[in-house]
């Protein structure tokens, strides 16, 4: 069975050239496809019966939508001439719709369109006023993944003219292709007279090998970005990498590895302006700076790391109630701490929300200072003189505002007597921003805070030499 390729013809010179090229190629099955928009009048019945001979006579199947400009372009709103506003886009939009229906139906392998080396100048000029980045400035490309070919993107429109004027080949003329209210027309009829008058005729060619070199360029940069993404970015809560090791990157290279995350892991298509940002907040951002990025995705920065968050999301990237953390504070907000049992139970933020934790208590005997350092060691227990603690204990959520004194900074039952901003010492242990408030404390009966789990307790009830009881606190998951 013959491939299929579906052939977008307009009737112009360039879309006839392109069939007739086509044509030479015996071994393929040629759909030919024409939108008829109306807005011409006769015009465009002219274009649409060209379409249909140039096809029955090569022998070719051809499939014509007629669109009823007055209802597609919504009657008279926004007329521009003949030409509704955003009249470009919208044709743009219908067309591309109908040829990947056309070849969804016949089972093409490929829709051929007839971009020329003059499109692809002209394509490049537009990038460069838009601020197109590397990857825009390479200009249109030669083919697509969704099965878009461009045949006749190297040669210009110059030689196809002279092509079909020597065999006497037929095609139509749009006269809406000289209005320059359209940006490419004034490009195409405006600019580049300009530009060859001042720079001589080769200045397209020019233009053209520095969209060549660009789509090299890119080419080189996505392999690049594509082998620091496989061995330096993890998925870990997250999109996660180390923003020393990035910043030191290339701007080039960062921007295209940024680009390249959102595309294949975020689902999402930022433009240049949005990964300057982004770009910025990484490299240039401080410990806890943050940025929207779209469809409900942060870039946070976490002191030495870089990571993209769903906004409000656990460690899977779910999105979650912001209320769903609220809850769990007012749910522990004065939970008292039970001496008998032993336990009491919440959420430990630092574990992403996620991860249910136990405080036991345990009365231990005497406790050299050295063993109370060894057991704290890890960070998930802590030793205290038992006599020394104001009991019942609590526990509650970090609240900003609240003090401490760190341990080894002497003694003080009152935490505001001399105590320091909890705020200073977390952001000197680069605790994330997410992570500071609501974390679990406990709290004497006073309300001293006399462990912060994970960062640090306080200089409350010191284990010494004298210690005759001490009192274990450590912290457990609860399976």
């Amino acid at each position: 069975m013959k491939p299929t390729i579906v052939a977008a013809v307009s009737g112009g010179p360039d879309s006839v050239y392109l069939l007739r090229k086509l044509s030479s190629d015996k071994g393929t099955r040629i759909v030919v496809g024409h939108v008829n928009f109306g807005t011409r009048g006769k015009d465009s019945v002219k274009d649409q019966l060209l379409v249909e001979n140039s096809g029955k006579r090569l022998g070719y199947e051809t499939d014509i939508l007629v669109i009823d400009s007055g209802k597609s372009t919504g009657g008279r709103t926004g007329i521009r001439g003949r030409f509704p506003a955003g009249f470009e886009k919208r044709a743009r939009e219908i067309r591309y719709r109908f040829l990947r229906d056309l070849s969804e139906k016949v089972g093409a392998e490929a829709i051929a369109l007839a971009h020329t080396a003059d499109d692809q100048v002209e394509t490049i000029l537009m990038r460069v006023f838009e601020g197109a980045g590397i990857g825009g400035l390479k200009g249109i490309p030669c083919g697509t993944a969704d099965g878009i070919v461009r045949l006749i993107l190297d040669e210009w429109k110059e030689d196809i003219l002279g092509y079909l004027k020597k065999r006497k080949i037929s095609y139509r003329i749009d006269r809406s292709n000289v209005d320059t209210r359209f940006e490419r027309n004034w490009v195409r009829h405006v600019l580049i007279p300009l530009l060859e008058k001042r720079y001589g005729k080769s200045v397209k060619k020019r233009i053209f090998t520095l969209g060549e070199r660009f789509r090299e360029l890119d080419d080189y940069l996505e392999a690049e970005a594509g082998g620091w993404i496989r061995r330096k970015v993890k998925m870990s809560g997250g999109v996660v990498f180390r923003r020393r090791t990035y910043s030191a990157l290339p701007s080039v290279l960062r921007v295209k590895i940024l680009q390249r995350i959102c595309f294949d892991r975020l689902g999402i298509a930022p433009n240049e302006r949005l990964l300057k940002a982004m770009d910025r907040n990484v490299s240039q951002g401080g410990p806890s700076a943050r940025m929207n990025v779209g469809k409900g995705w942060k870039l946070a920065n976490r002191y030495e790391e870089a990571r993209f968050v769903a906004e409000l999301g656990d460690v899977r990237g779910k999105a979650v109630s912001k209320n769903r953390r609220e809850d769990e504070e007012r749910r522990i907000k004065k939970e008292e701490f039970d001496r008998l049992s032993g336990t009491v139970s919440y959420i430990l933020p630092s574990m992403g929300g996620t991860g249910m934790m136990r405080l036991v208590w345990e009365e231990k005997g005497r406790v050299s200072p050295v063993q109370a350092k060894r057991l704290a060691a890890k960070g998930d227990a802590e030793v205290f003189d038992a006599g020394g603690l104001t009991l019942p204990l609590t526990v509650r959520p970090l609240r900003a505002g609240d003090r401490i004194r760190p341990f080894g900074e002497g003694a003080g039952r009152d935490a505001r007597d001399g105590g320091k901003k909890v705020k200073e010492i977390l952001i000197d242990r680069k605790i994330p921003r997410d992570d500071r408030w609501g974390r679990p404390v406990v709290c004497d009966a006073e309300g001293a805070i006399l462990w912060i789990p994970g960062v640090l307790r306080s200089a409350h009830a010191p284990v010494t030499p004298e210690t005759r009881k001490a009192a274990l606190l450590r912290i457990r998951s609860a399976k």
